[in-house]
């Protein structure tokens, strides 16, 4: 609202036309909070520390003395003896006389008009207005209607105040998020207004409700208790801060039972989170409701809880019929993150207060010694620094394009703050080649941000959590981004003649993190099949064929992933990114090629479920791969049988009877001189499984794996 409609509202309050009701229901409508500094306002009895247009504060009985101030004044002179004297005298005794009779009628029609107002939301839920159509309108604008009485203070017996609190709480329980807002906004001006400042002792019941709430059934009460722990006070949250926090960590979290899960109860449980830290250290430099023990024990509990909780916040990647709906809690967890590295460098650089022979002092650290500092009172070290800048950045190379422009940002905040400096960075420097202090920077653009922040696979203490992000974005199913990432990578591995030492000591540190997110995120389709397309794809560009010291060690663990990661597995682009690979690690030389190879020989005869024809697909898919193995990699086969053991391949219909393609499996494996034994006994143990499965298996059943298959 234009601030000259403020004013011309305000310049009307002393109009005798304009009542006190009048004025609170035209504060409803205004867009945003009134500020009372600077405007001449009516205030009403009872009013708390009521701002005065002259500076400082005033009494609300103060307010209508100010009226007849003059007259008193000009009657404090009195003058005997002369007739026309007294007769003034007398005048201006009378005057006064009407004046308090006037300020006292005038109190106690402000009275009324005050009980008017407190019984407006009374009156509405009486009437229950809250059903049909407008009854969410109704919530929003009772909410908003609460929120403005607060600022301007206006007078509230008990009874109404719980009557508020109760609307409040109700609105919080809400499922509409707009309604949720408004009722939080509310709350965040009433309880300062009405509980804190009289001293109401109800504000300890109050937090123990919302921190019960926190793990109701109703996911709508989980959302809503969430931000109203948020918009708590100092001197609400002061007494049980420990508590509060630990149970917003806990709501953090992902639920244990798939039908409690909500992404927004965890995206308000974060910020609510951030927002306690906020409230906690800022005011804990004007109260005394913390010793300097708890003091301290505060801010390593923001360092050794809250942070541990933001990280693994970071790695949320619920998804629903929505999306990836984890993406909100990652983009709030990184704001958390922000805001309490912030708070914990603050308190770093003034450092706690010590005891030495009975005399207080305080604990300052050199940034040369932080790192060997013990870590009870280091509240922000090199490893912290670690994971807030590889956490953060794994986020800049993931599939989202407002996510990648937010953690970007973020970035740049950390780097370039100048309030705050954030220490303990390694290799800050050339984070900030990387990341420069720019405005306006097009970080969401593919294009743009790939080229920069793969130069961090480089950097051994980001590698990792760098390139787990980005062989989402190399192996998703997004062609653009794929196209764009991929490209980034290869220029980076790339190098001249002159820097082939350096192009070796790339790949190598690329194989060996490559092996690490395969072993960190086993059995985690998310992931790993990304990976596994990533792997792919740098096989056909020929990237590790020049670190050849080090290509069994490497092709060793994609085998043993592989054994792991394909056993009894049912995703089609799992089983075929797979089976590419094992066809180039089968081709390569000796010893790693023979036991790629008898892995692959298992996928001929594979058992699918029936009517499945994405399933019979990998059969011949795994007959192609043996078939371009035996081409470019004689040893594998002695040579006067190669010739026998291509024509098995090429003349057999893998894809048709699987008793047919197991009978020429076995003769296969007697032209390539492979052991059968184990062979015979896993075909005769399928065969088993196959004739008990006729018996309860039918077409519903496999059309039933089809539909699952695909995602319905």
């Amino acid at each position: 609202m234009h601030s000259d409609l403020r004013i011309a509202i305000w310049d009307r309050l002393f109009s005798p036309h304009l009542t006190p009701i009048t004025a609170s229901l035209a504060l409803t409508s205004m867009e945003a909070p009134v500020d009372f500094t600077g405007y001449e306002v009516l205030y009403f009895p009872g009013a708390i520390n009521a701002p005065d247009p002259c500076g400082g504060l005033r009494d609300s009985s103060s307010t209508f003395e100010k009226a007849f101030s003059s007259r008193r004044r000009r009657s404090s002179t009195k003058t005997s003896g002369h007739p026309l004297q007294e007769s003034q005298s007398s005048t201006s005794q009378h005057e006064i006389s009407n004046g308090k009779d006037e300020e006292m009628k005038s109190n106690e029609i402000i009275r009324e008009k005050q009980k008017s107002v407190a019984g407006i939301v009374p009156a509405i839920e009486k009437a229950r207005l809250y059903r049909g159509k407008g009854g969410e309108i109704m919530r929003s604008a009772l909410s908003r209607f609460i929120n403005c009485i607060s600022l301007a203070r206006v007078f509230l017996p008990e009874k109404i105040k719980r009557s508020f609190l109760d609307t409040l709480n109700e609105n919080m329980r809400h499922p509409n998020a707009q309604i949720q807002s408004s009722a939080v906004e509310a709350l965040n001006h009433f309880v300062p207004a009405y509980l804190v400042t009289t001293g109401n002792g109800g504000t300890y019941d109050m937090t123990s409700k919302y921190l019960e709430l926190l793990t109701d059934p109703n996911v709508a009460a989980r959302r809503g208790s969430a931000l109203a722990i948020g918009v708590l006070p100092f001197e609400v949250l002061a007494k049980r801060w420990k508590i509060v926090l630990l149970k917003l960590c806990n709501s953090c979290i992902i639920e244990d039972k798939p039908d409690d899960r909500d992404a927004e109860a965890r995206v308000n449980a974060v910020r609510g989170l951030a927002s306690v830290c906020e409230t906690l250290s800022d005011t804990r430099k004007h109260s005394v409701f913390l010793s300097e023990e708890d003091d301290m024990s505060m801010y390593l509990l923001i360092k050794n809880e809250v942070m541990h909780t933001l990280f693994k916040a970071l790695d949320d990647y619920s998804v629903d019929n929505r999306g990836d709906v984890g993406s909100w809690v990652r983009e709030a967890a990184m704001d958390g993150l922000e805001k309490c590295t912030y708070i914990l460098c603050e308190r770093e650089s003034v450092g706690f207060p010590t005891k030495r022979s009975g005399v207080s002092c305080v604990l300052e650290l050199p940034d040369s010694d932080m790192v060997k500092h013990d870590q009870k009172h280091s509240l922000f070290d090199v490893s912290l620094a670690t994971s807030l800048i590889g956490g953060i950045a794994k986020q800049a190379v993931e599939k989202i394009d407002k996510i990648r422009d937010v953690a970007a940002k973020i970035l740049q905040r950390i780097l370039y703050n100048d309030k705050i400096f954030i220490p303990c960075i390694p290799y800050r420097e050339k984070l900030e080649k990387i990341v420069p202090n720019q405005a306006d920077l097009k970080w969401g653009v593919p294009a743009f941000s790939y080229p920069r922040f793969v130069q961090l696979l480089q950097l051994s203490c980001y590698s990792r959590s760098v390139l787990s992000g980005l062989v989402i974005s190399i192996g998703g199913l997004q062609d653009s981004l794929r196209k764009a990432s991929l490209t980034a990578l290869l220029r980076y591995l790339q190098v001249t003649e002159t820097e082939e030492e350096e192009s070796s000591s790339r790949e190598f540190m690329l194989g060996t993190d490559l092996l690490w997110v395969l072993q960190r995120y086993k059995r985690c389709d998310r992931v790993i099949i990304p990976t596994l397309k990533t792997v792919e794809i740098l096989f056909t560009k020929k990237v590790f064929l020049n670190m050849e010291a080090h290509i069994p060690v490497f092709c060793g663990g994609v085998l043993d992933s592989l054994a792991v990661e394909l056993k009894g597995s049912k995703n089609f682009s799992k089983l075929y990114a797979g089976i590419s690979i094992l066809g180039y690690i089968a081709s390569v030389s000796d010893p790693i090629n023979s036991l790629a190879f008898s892995q692959l020989l298992t996928f001929l005869c594979h058992r699918y479920p029936k009517f499945l024809c994405v399933y019979i697909q990998i059969r011949k898919a795994s007959a192609d791969q043996v078939y371009l193995v035996l081409l470019q990699n004689g040893n594998l086969v002695a040579e006067d049988k190669i010739d026998k053991a291509i024509e098995i391949l090429s003349e057999t219909r893998w894809e048709g009877d699987i008793e047919e393609a197991k009978h020429q499996k076995l003769k296969f494996y007697e032209v390539a001189g492979l052991e059968t034994g184990s062979l015979l006994k896993i075909s005769s143990k399928d065969s088993n499984m196959d004739s008990e499965k006729r018996a309860t298996d039918d077409e519903n059943a496999s059309y039933s794996s089809l539909v699952g298959l695909t995602g319905f």
